[in-house]
């Protein structure tokens, strides 16, 4: 079981440059929680990993399974234990290209594209709920500072 997120007294949070810090170190530590949580989920039930790898074979369609790597920013090793995990539940199938017997491509089922698409109506109303209600700048300056800490860790 992992533990609950800390709890933010209003008023309390450092402000400025300290204050996007601390949010930061929030931010990655909630995600390092969620990557324990996926680890434990019982069969059957969608992790962020599996989300993301089912989310790029719904946009683009059969793909070779280092392609769905690279797009879903795991590892070769790391997609292929997916891939059994998620081809075991009937979620997606892997064949052979008629054309060179050496490149196997995956794509989703009729059941993957169904579950795909009832975790992503899930996270889409969760994201609704938190975000619905900040005014266009507000968005437009949370795009800006995700981007910029995206640029950061590239950088680093």
């Amino acid at each position: 079981m992992s533990a609950p997120a800390p709890e933010v007294t209003p008023g309390a949070e450092a402000s400025g440059l300290e204050g996007l810090g601390d949010a930061f170190r929030e931010l990655l530590a909630a995600e390092r929680r969620l990557r324990g949580r996926d680890s434990g989920r019982p069969p059957g039930v969608l992790s962020m990993a599996h989300f993301r790898a089912l989310g790029v074979l719904d946009e683009h369609g059969p793909l070779p399974a280092g392609r769905i790597a690279a797009a879903a920013h795991v590892t070769p090793a790391s997609i292929t234990q997916m891939l059994d995990v998620l081809e075991a539940q009937g979620l997606v199938v892997r064949e052979r290209s008629a054309s060179d017997r050496r490149v196997v491509t995956v794509s989703l089922t009729d059941e993957g594209k169904a579950r795909y698409a009832a975790k992503r109506a899930e996270f889409r109303a969760a994201w609704e709920r938190m975000f619905g209600g900040l005014s266009e700048a507000e968005q437009e300056a949370g795009i800006h500072v995700l981007r910029s800490l995206t640029a950061m860790l590239d950088d680093c």
